[in-house]
């Protein structure tokens, strides 16, 4: 046995600082990591003297030496949050570190009429001169759509304001209307619920007791045998057509900016397509960016960059995973446990 472990204890010093984790947040501040937890974050990469690689620095070293130096990680932050320029940007630029920001470019705010606490582009454009943070795609909308015909409940009247529900239904959504099972707009065909379809589907649905709303397979049947005709099924082009609109808005709006064109990708929802790649590669994406657990080497696998999420990630918590995702070996032990 103890054979087994000195060989172990060798693959693992061989493979120190072999790992690149990408470490994914939202929020800085209240809702999200304590600005002083991402912080301790910070001293403790610096502590570990590793360099911190935006995307676009990521390509570069790819396209010249085919790999990522070692001890290197990647910072990145989702959709586009006003906390991430009040909180985390003053202290990168303490520590003279980078990041970069998969950015939602419907969401953007004005600063004087901020609703939602997003950022707004004069702060993403100075964000981004700075050098500090390099903004990438992360689509336009972010928007779900109904995959399938399996029905989940009914719109709420909680759910009326719901920016998902709304572009659903067209911005026109009604308590009693069929939701089905969704994912994001990049992830697959879509099932598009005509109003007059939802309607149908709601003068049902009022008719019923309670006992038989409660009965989903009463209410599938009548999905399946009554409300399927007036439902439309995308074609593969179809969809094709959406999701470019889309992403050709999220890359026009970033380069127009920031001065450069994004060659990131992040999917929406943490949903990702095989069948999408292909086309958004036409369309310039050269790097993919999912949600999904682990570490990835230093010979970079473009289409399935994996990332650990610390949305409540302690500062011991961070160390353990920085820690074992520099380290290759045990970032992949990591990453099927996980």
């Amino acid at each position: 046995m103890s054979i087994f472990i000195y060989i172990f204890l060798i693959v693992c010093v061989y493979y120190n600082k072999k790992g690149n984790p990408w470490f994914l947040y939202h929020h800085i501040g209240d809702s999200g990591v304590p600005t002083d937890w991402f912080e301790e974050h910070l001293k403790n990469i610096w502590f570990l003297n590793m360099k911190t690689l935006t995307n676009r620095e990521i390509l570069e070293s790819l396209e010249k030496s085919g790999k990522i130096p070692k001890n290197s990680v990647t910072l990145t932050f989702d959709d586009g949050y006003y906390d991430n320029y009040k909180n985390a940007f003053p202290l990168l630029k303490k520590y003279k570190m980078k990041a970069t920001l998969y950015l939602n470019t419907a969401y953007v705010e004005s600063e004087e009429n901020r609703k939602f606490r997003y950022l707004s582009w004069k702060e993403i454009e100075e964000m981004s001169s700075s050098g500090v943070f390099d903004i990438q795609l992360h689509s336009h909308r972010h928007m779900p759509i109904f995959v399938n015909t399996s029905f989940e409940r009914v719109v709420t009247e909680a759910d009326l304001l719901d920016r998902d529900i709304q572009y659903l239904y067209r911005g026109a959504p009604k308590i009693g209307y069929p939701i089905f099972g969704k994912r994001g707009e990049f992830s697959s065909t879509g099932v598009i619920v005509p109003i007059d379809a939802a309607e149908k589907f709601k003068s049902y649905y009022e008719n019923l007791s309670n006992e038989e709303r409660e009965n989903k397979e009463l209410i599938q049947n009548f999905i399946n045998n009554e409300l399927h005709r007036n439902l439309i099924f995308e074609t593969f082009e179809e969809a094709k057509t959406r999701v470019l609109e889309d992403l050709n808005k999220n890359i026009s709006l970033i380069e127009e900016h920031t001065g450069y064109r994004p060659t990131f990708f992040c999917w929406p929802w943490g949903h990702k397509s095989p069948e999408f790649i292909a086309i958004l590669k036409i369309a310039g994406v050269k790097g993919f960016v999912t949600t999904r657990k682990g570490t990835n080497g230093l010979k970079l696998d473009l289409e399935n960059i994996r990332r650990v999420e610390l949305r409540v990630f302690s500062p011991l918590k961070f160390k353990i995973n920085l820690l074992l995702c520099r380290n290759y070996l045990l970032g992949k032990i990591y990453q099927v446990l996980s």
